[in-house]
């Protein structure tokens, strides 16, 4: 896919800063730096990128900078206000932040999504993971389809006609680093192994009564009986916590194909998962945050 003008596609998290520049459908250059919004140290957002990617505006004068992610919240440069779903392509791009910077002269920012829930007078928030979804909008299935986002905060969103239609979060990466960490249940430091028994173990006790608090003691109870290891604890631990994801998330999002996306532990321990439950799904390994950019920007007004 070509693109005009060439495009500075950065992804700044809350740990890390990438951007890639992208000529002519091709990237030329890329850049991965732990720059994050968290580890600023008071420097200025504008600095940070013209250490990163200044060179590149020498190089392509014309290059517009597009950024998603944590860089746009509240703590970010700028924040970019939530669009509220049900949005596509149009929407998002329609609600762009520009920003001025001293080397770029303008920098645009993407905002985030959130979803309103009638039924519960709840509220969902993404931010970064719109345009990873954004990338794929035109190639789901007519008919609907979820996509996964395992992680720290992992997300599965329904997408339909286009758009992202309703997602709802669960802290499962996030509990599992805090619960394996000086606590009852942190083992005897191994990591978790997605293809062990003990994971599968816990994968299938989340569907016992009692509910995930008492479910996670087990795994005190199960070293004590003998029948955990302690190098096997956080295994268990991760089988425990991803199953009463995606037991919940299924019910939540029932019926639709299902696209698991990236290769990162967190997709490796839901695609263990998903497979050993049965359900059917996809995995996407190619890079979509660079796709759902290009997808937004080819949106933006010249």
């Amino acid at each position: 896919m070509k693109i005009s003008p060439p495009l500075i596609a950065v992804d700044w998290g809350s740990t890390h800063f990438r951007a890639k520049l992208f000529v002519d459908g091709q990237i030329i250059a890329s850049v991965s730096s732990p720059d994050g919004i968290r580890h600023r140290e008071g420097r200025d957002c504008d600095a940070i990128l013209a250490l990163h990617c200044g060179a590149w505006k020498h190089t392509h004068p014309d290059a517009r900078v597009l950024m998603s992610g944590m860089i746009g919240a509240r703590e970010g440069w700028v924040e970019a206000p939530y669009v509220t779903a049900p949005c596509g392509l149009a929407e998002l791009a329609a609600a762009i932040v520009a920003v001025p910077s001293a080397t770029f002269s303008e920098v645009f920012i993407v905002p985030g999504v959130r979803c309103e829930d009638p039924d519960t007078n709840t509220t969902d928030v993404m931010r970064g993971e719109e345009t990873q979804i954004a990338g794929l909008l035109d190639s789901l299935p007519g008919g609907g389809a979820v996509i996964c986002l395992p992680g720290t905060h992992s997300k599965w969103v329904m997408c339909q006609e286009g758009a992202i239609h309703r997602f709802r979060t669960w802290l499962t990466g996030e509990a599992y680093e805090r619960l394996t960490r000086e606590s009852l249940i942190s083992g005897d430091g191994t990591p978790a192994d997605p293809e062990s028994e003990a994971f599968a173990r816990g994968l299938d006790e989340s569907d016992l009564s009692g509910g995930l608090l008492h479910h996670l003691f087990l795994g005190r109870t199960h070293l004590l009986a003998g029948r955990l290891d302690a190098s096997e604890v956080r295994s268990y631990v991760s089988g425990l916590l991803i199953g009463h994801e995606l037991r919940e998330a299924l019910t939540f999002a029932p019926d639709l194909p299902i696209h698991l996306i990236g290769d990162s532990p967190a997709a490796t321990a839901m695609r263990s998962a998903l497979g050993l439950l049965g359900v059917p799904h996809v995995q996407i390994h190619e890079d979509v945050h660079l796709s759902g950019l290009i997808a937004i920007a080819a949106n933006l007004k010249a």
